[in-house]
């Protein structure tokens, strides 16, 4: 029997709608209660937002962040979760894959805010672009959930550099050769920089042409907070800016803490190659900098007023 064309292109729309509909969790008992999505380079969450959680719930999200990161890392503030042997009473469980948020391993258990700091603290990292999440309860006891931070993971590769400035100094860094010759192609390098506790990083530059594109899918250099004690790179640091690339010198840029991280990669495309970039940091202002002198005005008033009053 032959099959008409208008049946044939029914057939593919509903297939297709069908793996959209499964996938983000609307027709299967994964997620029958269907599938909330976070778009988000960085955030956090919380569930429930007061109190405790439900009796029989399944509840199931999904972050997303752009593709040019390579996961998405993820760590606990806290989680209240009933504990069972295996889990098996209440758990979230979380994966990189849809398909995967009912087989990948429960997790469980009672762990307050800021107890056992190192351990809550330690990132949990992610492939791919997307995270899935699902929660499921039972029938009787109910805590307060999950609490958890989340941010979009760089690429770490290339040469490590390690530098450091004094109070009074400042010190260069860039690609190779930048002003001389370009950057090679399948090129990446790092950077970490330091200034004295207390102080911020402040990142000035000097000569910037890089390939240009799209969210700076190809040859680009980013900038992120260096805070995690655990590590010397920055990947799950705090963005400082996103992906630079193109030949417009980007505005100086100063951090929060005291430790950048840089990483530089260029792709396998030898003939769009650049310059490069020529960049150099140094110790900026701190909280309570002399160069702010309405705040030492204010705190000299302050101390005036006190010994006043003795």
């Amino acid at each position: 029997m032959m099959v008409s064309k208008s049946s044939q292109l029914v057939t593919a729309v509903f297939s297709i709608v069908l793996a959209v509909f499964l996938k983000n969790g609307q027709c299967d008992s994964t997620c029958p209660n269907g599938m909330k999505n976070i778009t988000a380079t960085s955030g956090s969450f919380k569930y429930p937002e007061s109190g405790t959680y439900g009796k029989n719930e399944t509840k199931c999200w999904s972050i997303t962040v752009p593709d040019t990161y390579v996961g998405i890392s993820y760590r606990h503030l806290s989680l209240d979760i009933e504990v069972c042997s295996g889990c098996g009473c209440d758990y979230v469980l979380f994966s990189s894959s849809y398909y995967n948020i009912k087989q990948q391993r429960k997790s469980c258990g009672r762990r307050s805010y800021n107890y056992l700091q190192g351990y809550l603290n330690t990132w949990v990292s992610s492939p791919g672009s997307t995270l899935y999440f699902r929660f499921v309860s039972d029938d009787t006891v109910h805590y307060k959930g999950l609490n958890f931070t989340f941010i979009a993971t760089s690429w770490a590769s290339g040469e490590e550099n390690f530098l450091n400035a004094t109070e009074d100094e400042t010190i260069e860094f860039g690609t190779p050769k930048v002003g001389v010759k370009n950057y090679p192609s399948y090129y990446a390098e790092q950077w970490l920089l330091i200034v004295p506790k207390g102080r911020q990083v402040q990142i000035d530059f000097d000569i910037f042409e890089l390939e240009d594109s799209e969210d700076c899918k190809h040859d680009y250099v980013e900038f992120r907070e260096a805070d995690d004690p655990t590590t010397t790179s920055g990947v799950n640091g705090a963005i400082l800016t996103n992906r630079l690339c193109g030949n417009s010198k980007p505005s100086s840029i100063q951090s929060q803490g005291n430790m950048v991280w840089v990483q530089f990669r260029s792709d396998g495309n030898s003939s769009t190659v650049y310059k490069g970039f020529r960049a150099s940091f140094k110790a900026g202002q701190g909280k309570f900098s002399a160069s702010y002198p309405l705040t030492l005005l204010f705190l000299s008033a302050l101390i005036v007023e006190k010994v006043n009053l003795l």
